[in-house]
């Protein structure tokens, strides 16, 4: 049983690898059988990574040949089907889709996160395709209704939840992130995460943050910023940080998918950016709150019955004050994460149906 996956991997970013870690395990458990290939950015390193074949995403013949021999095509998960960060992505990540039907192979549009989608060649390339997979799992209620409006109706469209909830750290890169965090001089001290991205259209949320980031540390409070995409997201950590006044840690390492979730499950409190901050956050019962630069950061917060962090200095430092002080807060986070764990597994599930 062969199965292609064609996603954002092999681009350190730490959402996307949790992805391609947590579809691939899943699947894995409920059919042994299953032998993946990957269209990555970089084979070697997704090979290494996560122990599967890889060949490099821009290589047509490479491509051809994978998909002629696979039983299955996964488009994502995550949030492939976009716009708004390149022109080009959207019509590559669609044309493979549209050559793996063009070859007869089922296709399954896997826990996708779906929009913005703004250029008119776009709407028409996912309305045209997308009308053509066999099925369509999504991992919120936003990117079902943002497809119909796009006119995509004739796959059954199912929502799930993010891959990612499935995935957990072993014991062994627990001890790891233990370990770090007593080299760091942060173990068992309250530990507040950032995990924040470069992004013109919000200039200026920095100062407010570093002002909250400097009382919360003045109150005995230790902050950790976190790249989740290393080393791109360092830019933008070290912002904030020159802005404060207090001292604050950042982690200078590059971290796997499951060290992440290890790393993340001793917070008291992430202040995320990037959307798999929130969602490790979430899986590991850790409370969060959510800067929101995308709508698919809202979606994910929406789930939670959560708006976005307030910008401007007053409501920020509400807000995160709020979180820290809600004990109960973290009792539903880890209710909610339950749930969608067992949502997510159902992707895996809807997937190796249109095998059987």
């Amino acid at each position: 049983m062969r199965i292609a996956l064609s996603g954002y991997y092999g681009f350190d970013n730490a959402g996307d690898e949790a992805l391609l870690s947590a579809i691939t395990s899943t699947i894995k458990k409920l059919e042994p059988a299953a032998d993946f290939v990957v269209f990555s950015g970089h084979p070697r390193r997704t090979s290494f990574l996560h122990g599967i074949r890889a060949v490099y995403y821009l290589h047509p013949g490479q491509l051809l040949r994978e998909l002629f021999r696979a039983d299955l095509l996964i488009s994502g998960g995550g949030s492939i089907f976009q716009d708004i960060t390149s022109a080009r992505s959207l019509p590559y990540y669609i044309s493979v889709v549209a050559l793996a039907k063009f070859l007869g192979k089922p296709v399954i549009f896997y826990a996708q996160g779906v929009g913005p989608i703004n250029r008119s060649l776009s709407k028409f390339l996912m309305r045209l395709v997308g009308n053509r997979v066999d099925l369509i799992t999504l991992r919120d209620y936003d990117s079902a209704v943002y497809l119909e409006r796009l006119g995509v109706s004739r796959p059954p469209m199912i929502i799930t939840s993010d891959p990612v909830f499935s995935l957990q750290p072993e014991p062994g890169e627990r001890e790891d992130m233990d370990n770090l965090l007593q080299e760091m001089g942060l173990r068992g001290q309250v530990l507040i995460g950032v995990a924040v991205r470069q992004w013109l259209a919000l200039e200026g949320y920095q100062e407010a943050l570093a002002r909250v980031l400097d009382e919360v540390a003045e109150r005995g409070c230790r902050i950790l910023f976190i790249p989740m995409a290393y080393p791109e997201d360092i830019p933008a950590a070290r912002k904030v940080m020159n802005l404060m006044k207090n001292d604050a840690w950042l982690l200078e390492r590059h971290l796997g998918a499951r060290e992440h979730l290890a790393l993340i499950a001793h917070l008291d409190i992430m202040i995320g950016m990037r959307l798999h901050a929130l969602i490790f956050a979430a899986s590991q019962g850790v409370p969060f709150v959510g800067i929101s630069y995308d709508p698919k950061v809202e979606a994910f917060l929406k789930l939670f019955a959560m708006k976005p962090l307030p910008l401007a200095y007053e409501g920020m430092k509400a807000e995160i004050e709020r979180v820290l002080e809600d004990d109960e807060w973290r009792e539903q986070i880890r209710k909610r994460a339950g749930e969608m764990r067992e949502k997510s597994v159902e992707n895996a599930r809807l997937a190796l149906s249109l095998l059987r």
